[in-house]
């Protein structure tokens, strides 16, 4: 009499493919959720950055809290940007990175901190190509961070500046920032220093 059914070598087969599907499956979905976010986070920034240099007659060289306050009061905030919480000098954005406005005669900016790690590259290279596209009206650009000398203590350390339209000379302007450049700027901020930081400036 002939039993029917699959063997333990079949059945364990059939779980392996399911795995390998299993996991192809959450790799496509996570890259799909990373380039969402950072289509979004591109056309939020674009628009607190428009916001913020519209707003540049108002804006008195005062306490930090002052900018995040008066583009939340303003209902000036895009969807994916909200206050830390209330009071806050702090923003955050769909990544749950920290932004912050500052003033600082002659010019006004805003600064972005990245959690090292994770996918902070490809959204460090995300937002150097949104103010890049907006190099006519951007004063200058650039990345710092913290690194551990050898004696164990902190040391603060710039990674590189673009300067827009009025102000770039030769290598150093923001409109012709290439692939490379951006990939250097990113990778040494985030992957050599403890605390990656952005800036973008404007008069």
């Amino acid at each position: 009499m002939r039993e029917c059914g699959r063997s333990m070598v079949e059945m364990l087969g059939v779980l392996a493919i399911i795995g390998v599907l299993s996991v192809g499956a959450i790799s496509g979905y996570s890259k799909a959720m990373l380039k969402y976010k950072l289509n979004k986070q591109a056309e939020a920034m674009t628009i607190l950055l428009n916001n913020a240099m519209q707003l540049r007659p108002d804006f008195p060289e005062t306490g930090d809290e002052y900018y995040a306050q008066l583009l939340s009061k303003l209902n000036l905030l895009p969807d994916g940007i909200e206050l830390q919480r209330e009071g806050s000098a702090y923003l955050t954005d769909i990544f749950g990175a920290l932004i912050w406005f500052y003033g600082q005669s002659p010019y006004y900016g805003i600064g972005y901190r990245f959690d090292i790690g994770g996918s902070q590259k490809e959204i460090c290279a995300n937002l150097l190509n949104v103010y890049k596209t907006m190099h006519s009206e951007i004063y200058y650009i650039f990345t710092d961070g913290y690194s551990i000398n050898e004696d164990g203590e902190e040391q603060k350390e710039d990674f590189g500046h673009f300067y827009g339209d009025a102000y770039c000379e030769g290598d150093n302007c923001l409109y012709n920032m290439s692939l490379n450049d951006i990939d250097m700027l990113c990778h040494q901020c985030t992957e050599n220093s403890t605390k990656c930081r952005l800036y973008v400036t404007w008069k």
